[in-house]
């Protein structure tokens, strides 16, 4: 008999899915499932180092599963899956507590990033050794289709092998093994920038308004995906660096954040090689160059006006016999340009002398450019011609250009410059990493522009094509819980996207729960406070808060840890924590309180509104803020600050100008901070008494 290790995956029929590789974690003490392939209709049997064994056999497909029992028992076991001619074995199996995690970029933050504001990133690094918490990233894909496969390895948590961690989730393990004293493994699918349409099936979405149409769309449009996915596979490929979105925080938002704009620059200096061909090996003859029609315009070469990537433009200027003066380039953005990327590099000779980017620091970063000069020095100058190349990432236009001569009023506008496109900047297609799109490089291939297809891709907000590419094929695996943190992508859409939202997000839980189970525990994160929502905060937050009415749910709330200005909190030590204090307390019958007050009556006396929550613990704590972010209304419903008087069970609110207060609500605002806290130090949950059914006296 042919005996492999999980590990190695060479046989060539006896399959099982990468979940079981060597190192994973399975939930303890319950049955759960195990699955594979094989050739039809022959039997498997599977034998378990804990003395359980059974046998199943494969159907007219060759696809088998079955369940196996599993124990309470922490120490390394060993699963063997047989077949009549091969074998696989599965080493250092855990039986333990195992969660899924999943949303978009605050689960998905790694420890590159996070953790600033509360342990470091190095400190929590340094200290882990924890190797039975385990970490299954599954890797990122899109399909209009289910698919039944998934990549990924299981991690354990030790050391710099954390890094890749879901951070948020991390801290959730963490919590709970050391508090369980059992091993917990973690399933980890997340994609920055998803909208919940993409986590959820098609067989929800098609009966809600809108998706049925959709759905035909992008059945009839499949072929064109394919075609767009076959083209550009052809060519290498470079990530992005970010988005411009990105450099703009850092630029006009966040300029004193340290490391916002470290963080992004290496992996545009990645980039620096495009174009170094074009700049170390200049021609006189310009041969295989394009002449371009204006000074800065390239859509004749491909008909779109909007084409991002990596693009140089090359001319020529003179310098007179003397070589008397001294010269300088000044370059500057067209009138009108689009708020997007526009970065560029300026060689004179071969030799660079300004960058917009690539060879700055963070303090001198400027996102919306300006005309900027750059001194030529003079042992790069020839007399006669000399050469200029201005190579351009992002938005493809060369801006105004010209060379002054200093000291003498002679500045020349040159005309007549040659264009060569070296780059795409488009939607990756598979190898997905953040901004989620590449540079694809034209320069290592005869391009025939005429040839390039209509662009259809399948992107990350497209629905149902992470449920079809990461959710579907992890179904089977048997899991304690799931937590869940996203939302980011649908608040800002607001009206009708907060109703369809609504509607979406209980029916993605009910159909995840017939693959899991019907009690299934379901946590999630209430969204962290952030500038550019619109105004639209608020009002998610609350049908989020309305969410804790579906069964086994839980919601971790932020309002005390966003950063108004970052999108991506860097705390999510206090995320993971109160996650396990959901599942400790909810799943694990700790009897502990796991959140902060809930609004539950509203008592008027007289000119005075009085507060009772649930969830204080030994009492109310109000936090000390220039406002205190509690409002009351008439009827009229138009709001003013209150004051704030803090009891052990109960809060008081009066406003001098409200005489007669009905509405009251807390942190109805974007960027509102947190001023209500219980006796556990955990946040309120912001509210309007518009839109609760309240016990009112």
């Amino acid at each position: 008999m042919f005996i492999l290790s999980c590990s190695s995956f060479e046989q060539k029929n006896l399959i099982i899915p990468k979940l079981f590789s060597d190192g994973v974690v399975i939930q303890r003490d319950t049955l759960v499932n195990i699955w594979g392939q094989y050739l039809p209709n022959q039997k498997i049997d599977i034998s378990c180092s804990w003395g359980f064994d059974t046998l199943t056999f494969s159907d007219s497909s060759g696809y088998w599963i079955t369940k196996i029992r599993t124990i309470n028992n922490s120490d390394d076991q060993s699963i063997t899956v047989f077949s009549s001619e091969e074998s696989i074995k599965i080493r250092n199996v855990l039986m333990g507590e195992v969660w899924l995690a999943a949303g978009q970029s605050n689960m998905e933050m790694t420890f590159d990033y996070c953790c600033n504001s509360t342990d470091s990133s190095s400190y929590e690094i340094k200290k882990a050794n924890f190797p039975k918490i385990r970490m299954y990233n599954v890797k990122k894909a899109l399909s209009n289709r289910p698919l039944n496969n998934t990549d990924g390895k299981w991690v354990s948590a030790v050391g710099k092998d954390i890094i890749d961690f879901s951070a948020a989730a991390y801290f959730f393990a963490k919590r709970l093994h050391l508090e369980l004293d059992v091993p917990i493994g973690i399933i980890h699918a997340s994609w920055g920038s998803s909208n919940i349409q993409s986590w959820t099936s098609k067989n929800v979405l098609v009966g809600l308004d809108g998706f049925a149409e959709k759905f035909k769309t992008l059945q009839k449009d499949s072929l064109k995906i394919k075609k767009t996915k076959d083209w550009y596979s052809q060519l290498d490929n470079k990530h992005s660096g970010s988005g411009a979105w990105d450099l703009f925080l850092s630029s006009d938002i966040l300029p004193r954040k340290i490391g916002y704009f470290d963080f992004f620059v290496p992996g545009w200096k990645e980039l620096d090689i495009i174009g170094k061909d074009e700049i170390n090996n200049l021609k006189n003859d310009f041969n295989d160059w394009r002449e371009l029609d204006e000074i800065n315009i390239i859509k004749p070469i491909l008909n779109n006006s909007n084409f991002s990537g990596a693009v140089v433009f090359i001319n020529e200027f003179n310098v007179d016999s003397s070589k008397s003066f001294s010269y300088s380039v000044t370059i500057g953005p067209d009138a009108g340009a689009p708020f997007t990327l526009w970065e560029y590099d300026i060689y004179i000779n071969g030799e660079k002398v300004g960058s917009s980017l690539l060879d700055l620091k963070e303090y001198t970063y400027q996102f919306n450019k300006k005309d900027r000069s750059y001194d030529i020095d003079k042992n790069l100058l020839k007399i006669g011609k000399n050469t200029i190349l201005i190579r351009v990432l992002g938005y493809a236009s060369l801006g105004q250009v010209k060379i002054n001569k200093i000291d003498k009023i002679d500045v020349a506008f040159l005309k007549n410059w040659q264009v060569k496109l070296l780059a795409e900047e488009t939607l990756q297609i598979d190898n997905f990493k953040y901004p989620y799109t590449s540079f694809y490089n034209y320069s290592n291939k005869d391009i025939n522009f005429s040839d390039i297809p209509e662009k259809f891709f399948l992107t990350h907000n497209t629905p149902s094509t992470i449920y079809n590419g990461m959710m579907h094929p992890i179904l089977d695996y048997t899991i304690k819980g799931f937590i869940w943190y996203q939302g980011e992508s649908n608040v800002g859409e607001g009206g009708i996207a907060h109703s369809q939202y609504k509607k979406i997000f209980p029916l993605m839980i009910s159909d995840l729960r017939k693959s899991y189970g019907e009690r299934m525990p379901f946590y999630y994160v209430q969204l962290a406070n952030y500038f550019n929502y619109g105004g639209m905060l608020p009002y998610f937050r609350q049908i989020q808060s309305e969410f804790l009415n579906l069964k086994n749910t839980g919601m971790v709330v932020t309002l005390d840890i966003g950063e108004n200005y970052d999108f991506h909190p860097s705390n999510k030590h206090d995320v993971g924590n109160r996650f396990a204090l959901l599942a400790l307390n909810r799943s694990y019958g700790k009897n502990l309180i796991d959140s902060g007050p809930i609004l539950k009556v509203v008592e008027k006396e007289g000119k005075y509104l009085n507060l009772f929550f649930t969830n204080t613990g030994s009492g109310i704590m109000k936090i000390e803020n220039d406002i205190t972010w509690f409002e009351v209304a008439g009827n009229d419903k138009n709001y003013f600050n209150a004051d704030v008087d803090v009891y052990k069970d109960f809060i008081q609110l009066f406003s001098d100008k409200v005489i007669n207060p009905k509405y009251v609500r807390y942190a109805w605002s974007d960027t509102a901070s947190a001023t209500l806290f219980n006796s556990q130090g955990l946040p309120g949950t912001p509210f309007s008494s518009e839109y609760l059914k309240l016990s009112n006296k």
